[in-house]
């Protein structure tokens, strides 16, 4: 899953110096949109082989913080590499300037491994593809433009897609849904990155309708733009 999330990212990271009208832009898309579909499939295969308390019980406490000595380590996070961010703000469906999206990224920037962090500092310089299209709107009636939006839209419906069935799948099935077993004294500590796991689960909330670019009114999603762009093509 972890390498399907690297396919998507390093295909949408080689559209910038080329452009979005370039026709390799198009294999891109599509190389990204099947490496997300991957991700998919590979998320329902663990959420119908993995048992619930096998890794509620054994598998999550090795995430979770540790001290050796006088220093507190945050533990291990299948998370901690850069490509999840990277398709969020080379899509255009995230932003660096996005306070509270920041954060997320500013958190877990010190765990990753430092070609980790040269992937993802990158990925703050780069013009996304969205902002691409949408400034290209005037060649909306062009066979290019049609069928890159086209496949851009596939690639966003991909990464939501399965950014969703993670959520609602394998954190609520895995995490919240045993966790609600448990009495509340022993809740301490029990996610991997520190906050209690109901802030937790509404900052991921969060992640999600983004990358779904879902309309909120509490947080920025590209919901509207998106809609631009269905529209354009339609």
């Amino acid at each position: 899953g972890a390498f399907a999330y690297m396919r998507a990212a390093d295909a949408l990271g080689r559209i910038h110096p080329m452009g979005v009208s370039h026709p390799a832009t198009l294999d891109l898309l599509v190389n990204a949109r099947d490496a997300l579909r991957d991700a998919y499939e590979m998320n329902v295969v663990l959420e119908q082989t993995l048992d619930v308390d096998d890794f509620f019980f054994r598998v999550r406490p090795y995430y979770k913080p540790y001290r050796v000595g006088s220093q507190e380590y945050r533990g291990a996070n299948a998370g901690d590499f850069a490509a999840f961010n990277q398709i969020d703000m080379l899509l255009g469906l995230c932003s660096a300037t996005d306070p509270s999206y920041s954060q997320v990224v500013v958190e877990k920037f010190p765990y990753l491994t430092p070609d980790e962090q040269r992937r993802l500092h990158e990925s703050f310089r780069h013009p996304n593809v969205l902002d691409a299209l949408l400034a290209q709107s005037d060649h909306a009636d062009e066979n290019w433009f049609r069928t890159h939006a086209t496949a851009f839209l596939e690639v966003c419906d991909a990464h939501g897609r399965a950014a969703e069935h993670h959520h609602e799948r394998l954190v609520v099935g895995f995490i919240q849904r045993p966790a609600g077993k448990i009495p509340a004294e022993h809740l301490d500590g029990l996610t991997a990155s520190g906050p209690p796991l109901d802030v937790l689960l509404r900052a991921l909330r969060g992640l999600v309708d983004r990358r779904l670019a879902r309309a909120r009114d509490d947080i920025p999603t590209r919901h509207d733009d998106i809609a631009t762009l269905r529209g354009l093509i339609s």
